[in-house]
């Protein structure tokens, strides 16, 4: 049994039952229209080698690769049952503590796919998705999804091709030629939009395109005043225009891990770690 779940630009997940083990999962096909199109058909078959580059338990999984007998390219994934992020936000307030803690486990997702030699390429609140598991003592969990942009990070520049979601992207992404940092500058895209409930930069494709190339930011607290020094100083540096300038994943994931713990509970202990990890980035 399969039924339509969601639609996207070039495909329809739907949800579906194995049929021996009655297990609910999720199965991702290219619209019928794009098969003459090798490029969407390699882009979708694709997900799944890039997936299986990288393991972690807040990144989606893709199980299988397939065809139907008409030549559909799907793909057989876990179900997930829950919103993406934006939900999730929009839906009831949200402590800031809940919020920071959240946007660590993209961070150690994301850094996982690093890891694995891969750039998502697309980090954005509709890629996260929160699970529904109600009674969590330790909040929600994620999952990064979507990996239809993602690439190889050892990929040449494609100066002709721009992929990502322009809210999001670096002056690099833009030249088409992402790395992981891009992952970052997205992430901090995220954080600021999170933090102070407006987008970094706003407008049509032309606007976004010079913003995030050549403008500054305005600083978080100049949105939110309520906005504290260290997180805005997270913010500020995934943001920079130079990737070298930019933390890693990594190094951005402990980092969030520790805001959220002093956030959760200041006690001078987690606000001098945070301090020192913090110094690290210069």
């Amino acid at each position: 049994m399969v039924a339509p779940l969601a639609r996207g630009g070039t495909s329809t997940v739907y949800v579906g039952h194995h049929l021996v083990t009655g297990e609910r999962v999720a199965i991702k096909a290219l619209d019928p229209f794009y098969l003459g199109h090798d490029d969407m058909v390699d882009r979708l078959l694709g997900e799944y080698a890039l997936a299986r580059r990288a393991r972690h338990p807040g990144l989606l999984e893709i199980r299988r690769a397939e065809q139907t007998r008409q030549g559909i390219p799907y793909l057989v994934m876990e179900y997930l049952d829950g919103e993406n992020l934006g939900a999730w936000i929009d839906r009831a307030p949200r402590a800031r503590a809940a919020v920071l803690a959240i946007a660590a486990q993209v961070a150690h997702a994301v850094a996982a796919l690093h890891a694995g030699g891969v750039v998502h390429c697309d980090v954005k609140p509709d890629n996260v998705f929160v699970l529904n598991e109600p009674g969590r003592p330790r909040g929600p969990r994620i999952k990064v999804i979507d990996y239809g942009v993602a690439r190889l990070a050892d990929s040449p520049p494609c100066e002709n091709t721009v992929a990502g979601t322009p809210a999001f992207m670096p002056p690099e992404q833009w030249r088409g030629a992402p790395t992981a940092k891009s992952d970052v500058y997205a992430l901090g895209c995220l954080l600021y939009e999170l933090a102070t409930k407006e987008p970094v930069f706003s407008g049509a494709l032309p606007q976004l395109m010079t913003a995030h190339c050549e403008q500054l930011p305005p600083r978080p607290s100049l949105r939110d005043p309520a906005i504290d020094a260290d997180l805005e100083r997270l913010i500020v540096r995934s943001l920079a225009k130079d990737p070298s300038v930019r933390p890693a994943m990594a190094e951005l994931a402990v980092a969030l891990d520790a805001l959220a713990a002093a956030v959760a509970a200041p006690r001078a202990g987690v606000c001098d770690g945070l301090a020192a990890r913090l110094e690290a980035f210069g």
